[in-house]
């Protein structure tokens, strides 16, 4: 037997057309120094990543309009080879009765579809 959890949730999400990553170098305490800015088809910037060592840094609030989201350092590979090798890809934020969340996503792809070969897309 299950329950299905009924909640509101609330969700916005824009389309990654473009991104930048920053290495920075330097000693600023409570500074994330591994960034990825992610923008849109306007070239505005739509959500920042962040990758930290430790634990996550609390976010001073901004006067910003884009997605703010923090990973561990450790997914920063994971993150960077989506961006490469994904489209559809998309920022957003969800909300519901447990919180706010920060998401990459893909867009909705079929069940098994691989990646293709040059020869086999000349088929």
């Amino acid at each position: 037997m299950f329950h299905i959890l009924q909640t509101k949730t609330i969700s916005m999400y824009t389309e990654i057309q473009s991104y930048r990553i920053f290495l920075d170098s330097g000693s600023q305490k409570n500074r994330s120094f591994t960034t990825i800015n992610l923008f849109d088809t306007s070239d505005n910037i739509i959500g920042t990543v962040e990758f930290f060592e430790k634990e996550f840094q609390e976010i001073q609030p901004q006067d910003v309009d884009h997605v703010h989201i923090q990973y561990h350092i450790s997914k920063f590979s994971f993150i960077v080879d989506i961006l490469r090798n994904e489209k559809p890809l998309f920022v957003g934020y969800w909300t519901n009765k447990f919180g706010k969340y920060g998401r990459i996503c893909t867009g909705k792809e079929p069940v098994g579809e691989g990646e293709l070969s040059s020869s086999e897309s000349q088929i």
